[in-house]
């Protein structure tokens, strides 16, 4: 008889009772590697790769793996649709020198306007052909409307990186949980 463990355990197809690693230990520490690696390449490269919106993302990978809006392709493209999106927007509607609402502490009517359409145009683009759905990147593109990034090909740049690697190394993570026994 095997020797009684507080983990659960699953029946792998060998037939043997095999650990599983329990959601409450598993969501924590992936989050927090997803977290940590752009994070260490950020200091380590001078990149601002770690951004608010990838925080919810890697909460949604660690601990909503089995979602389609999880998985690498929706992650990645829901980031970029909403960053061009609301690029296009702020050069659009924002005057060149207006000051983000970070250093103004004010919401201007330009910046809402381009939030407001940013958001509503990301979802008339993902919903419909269900490309890109995403919920955190709608985060994205609010830090763009909001002057966070500047709407440049090097603010793109910078969204492109810190989404990639946590895109990446979220999708080994989500593969790696959804292939332990008992997980679907």
């Amino acid at each position: 008889m095997p020797p009684a463990t507080d983990a659960p355990q699953a029946v792998a197809h060998t037939g043997r009772r095999v650990p599983t690693i329990p959601d409450a230990v598993w969501s924590p520490l992936a989050g927090a590697v997803l977290m940590l690696v752009p994070g260490l390449l950020s200091i380590a490269f001078g990149q601002l790769w770690l951004f608010p919106s990838l925080g919810p993302t890697a909460f949604q990978q660690a601990a909503l793996p089995q979602l389609p809006t999880s998985r690498f392709y929706n992650v990645v493209a829901g980031h970029l649709i909403g960053a061009v999106v609301a690029i296009v927007l702020v050069l659009l509607i924002v005057p060149e020198d207006e000051p983000s609402v970070f250093e103004l502490k004010v919401l201007t009517a330009r910046r809402l306007a381009a939030s407001v359409l940013a958001v509503a145009i990301t979802l008339l683009v993902a919903v419909p052909i269900r490309i890109g759905l995403h919920p955190p990147a709608a985060a994205t593109t609010l830090l763009v409307t909001f002057g966070a990034f500047p709407p440049t090909w090097a603010g793109l740049g910078t969204i492109v990186a810190g989404v990639l690697i946590v895109a990446v190394l979220g999708e080994a993570l989500r593969r790696a949980r959804l292939a332990q026994p008992g997980q679907k």
